[in-house]
């Protein structure tokens, strides 16, 4: 592939704003590999690919998988090949019941490819209902409302602001993240507010995530929670108004119950050895 396309798919790639991070991941590592067959220099693909999605940790691991070496990034691309089936297979045991009939209730937001895998390992072992949030402005809510529905789901919508309502009948928050650090995880904003009501409603709040999303202290110092237009928020605000539309945001993992992985449910005490390996 011509480098020219290379330059053309790191430009696509940085002009995504509606994807999630294992999305971005798959466009990523199709760059990093053509990259390499074009012999390109690798460390600046490498690069680009990192400040095209500044707030995705994927990216940067696999960036610098590509920069250690051709095996490594193969092994790399192997691994997160191989990590959604483990992702299911540790959901579905961890929220198997014996009464399997007993609809699960699983509150969540924006859309995250990770989330839906482990939805979908739900569902084979036991009926479930999902209510979401629209995930304002750019509405990936709504992509993955849809998604569910055509899967037969049940699903409620409900607007951004009205989310924690479902937590009154919830058995359980999934969510998906950007990026793992030793004590905090990125993701959608709006995130932090649900994960609050939750601790304060006793509702078990789970980061859905494969291990490419965890990082170290020092990587996690260098991610940039990236903002989006204002005008997506207001397009023609009175003068004196100053918009704001940052697109992600830090949790704390003090208010996260577990994190479902491929490497098992882990306890929050658990991540910084596993972001710093």
């Amino acid at each position: 592939m011509a480098l020219v396309s290379v330059h053309e798919r790191l430009a696509s790639l940085a002009a995504n704003t509606t994807a999630g991070a294992a999305e971005l991941l798959t466009d990523a590592l199709d760059i990093l590999f053509a990259a390499r067959a074009a012999h390109a220099d690798m460390s600046a693909v490498a690069r680009a690919v990192r400040e095209a999605q500044p707030t995705m940790a994927p990216l940067w691991n696999a960036a610098a998988a590509a920069t250690e070496g051709s095996d490594r990034l193969d092994q790399f691309a192997e691994r997160v090949r191989r990590a959604p089936a483990a992702l299911a297979r540790f959901a579905a045991a961890h929220f198997a019941d014996d009464d399997s009939q007993r609809p699960l209730r699983i509150v969540t937001i924006s859309f995250s490819s990770s989330v839906v895998v482990v939805l979908d390992a739900i569902r084979a072992i036991r009926p479930l209902a999902v209510s979401c949030s629209e995930s304002h402005p750019a509405l990936e809510g709504r992509r993955l409302a849809a998604h569910l529905a055509a899967t037969a789901i049940p699903v409620t919508h409900f607007g951004d602001a009205a989310i924690g309502h479902a937590l009154l009948e919830a058995d359980a928050v999934l969510v998906g993240a950007d990026a793992i650090a030793p004590y905090w995880f990125l993701n959608k904003s709006g995130t932090r507010m649900l994960a609050a009501a939750a601790t304060q409603q006793g509702v078990p709040f789970y980061v859905v995530a494969t291990r490419d999303k965890f990082v170290g202290q020092a990587i996690s110092t260098r991610l940039v929670i990236r903002n989006g237009d204002p005008g997506e928020v207001w397009t023609e605000p009175p003068g004196g108004v100053d918009v704001r539309n940052p697109y992600f945001e830090s949790t704390p993992l003090d208010l996260v119950t577990a994190v479902i992985s491929d490497l098992g449910i882990l306890g929050t005490g658990m991540i910084p050895d596993v972001c710093e390996h």
